[in-house]
């Protein structure tokens, strides 16, 4: 079992911290996953400085309360959040941006969908938090999102003023493009055009290329801590669920998870041992040289790199089901090599022998 992550480390105290989100991003459709049909050369380039968790999980495959795990440590069952309407983050949960403003930290965040709005909660502790958005008139305000070229753009001023500033700082990313609908930019909506999704992929792929280009042209890329994973995956048609949320199979609960520390330590490196989303604010904290906040019961990343970081169970439920059908909600676990799902009709699986989850154990 994962321990609780404790007392803060010094060894990079002071380093920029990034974290980027990339939304809807299914681990297994990125070649450093083992995908053979995408093209993803900034993530590879990120995978080579970085530890790369083989099993990474989130706890809810929606953007809103995956995101409040994301940044307080805490499961959906904690901090309340329980779809992308109509839930706040409460104020007693410490996010980890409040976490670094306290030591002293600049905290920025730049996002690409009306769902991380200021209003959410999620902005608390965030000196710049940027959501501007246009909505088009009669249009759903919670399917605004803008391209991911222009929340890098935003991010990027930021830090080129914190850095001419000479001030330590917590960066958050929000990308959108792998969300649907799936509208891949040339040239990859050509070379994508029977799969869009991978289109999208490619798409955000090389927008990230240009935020880590800016990032070295500021020389903060090498001396800075970096996180990158996804706030749950995409259904795909896989199960019967075209898009997120009704469903907790594999596909949408396990996300991409790259570890960057400076210098390049470490990079190459797998962990085998399965990670969860919850374990990213303590992590990022911890290696920040601060003390993660009382209460959150994430992990610390580094130890699944250890044996005794290989066993632990992962939760994950969704409401979304009850909330917008008047179904049952559904709750699910892994631990080792099965996956239980509780629902009116319970499932378990073995995922060793069936990584896709189309066998059912009697």
């Amino acid at each position: 079992m994962l321990a609780t992550a404790g007392c803060a480390t010094d060894e990079f105290r002071g380093a920029p911290v990034v974290l980027i989100s990339i939304d809807t991003l299914r681990s297994d459709h990125l070649p450093a996953y083992g995908f053979a049909a995408g093209t993803t050369p900034t993530l590879d380039r990120l995978r080579a400085d970085s530890i790369l968790f083989e099993r990474a999980y989130s706890h809810y495959p929606l953007t809103l309360p995956s995101h409040a795990s994301m940044l307080t440590g805490l499961l959906p069952n904690v901090h309340g959040v329980r779809d992308n309407a109509g839930y706040t983050l409460a104020a007693r949960h410490a996010t980890l941006a409040e976490i670094f403003k306290r030591a002293g930290y600049a905290t920025g965040g730049s996002v690409s969908t009306f769902l991380l709005r200021s209003k959410t909660g999620l902005a608390r502790g965030f000196e710049f938090w940027d959501d501007s958005f246009e909505v088009a008139e009669g249009a759903s305000p919670d399917r605004a999102e803008r391209r991911g070229g222009i929340s890098v753009d935003r991010a990027l001023a930021w830090v080129e003023r914190q850095s001419q500033a000479g001030k330590p700082f917590f960066l958050f990313l929000h990308l959108y493009e792998p969300h649907f609908p799936y509208q891949p930019v040339a040239p990859f909506d050509r070379k994508y055009a029977a799969s869009p999704y991978d289109g999208e992929i490619a798409t955000v792929d090389a927008i990230l290329g240009r935020f880590f280009e800016g990032l070295r042209r500021l020389q903060v890329y090498d001396g800075a801590v970096v996180a990158l994973t996804a706030d749950h995956g995409e259904g795909l048609g896989d199960h019967g669920e075209a898009q997120h949320g009704v469903f907790l199979y594999r596909e949408t609960l396990q996300v991409p998870l790259f570890l960057k520390l400076p210098g390049g330590k470490r990079g190459g490196a797998t962990a085998s041992g399965p990670a969860e989303s919850r374990d990213i604010a303590p992590t990022l904290a911890r290696l920040a040289g601060l003390d993660p906040a009382p209460g959150m019961a994430g992990g610390y990343l580094l130890d699944l790199l250890t044996p005794r970081g290989s066993e632990r169970q992962i939760y994950a439920e969704t409401f979304y089901p009850r909330i917008h059908f008047g179904w049952h909600e559904l709750s699910s676990l892994i631990e080792g090599r099965w996956h239980y799902v509780h629902g009116p009709q319970p499932e378990l699986f073995d995922v060793v022998a069936d990584p896709g989850e189309h066998i059912e154990m009697a």
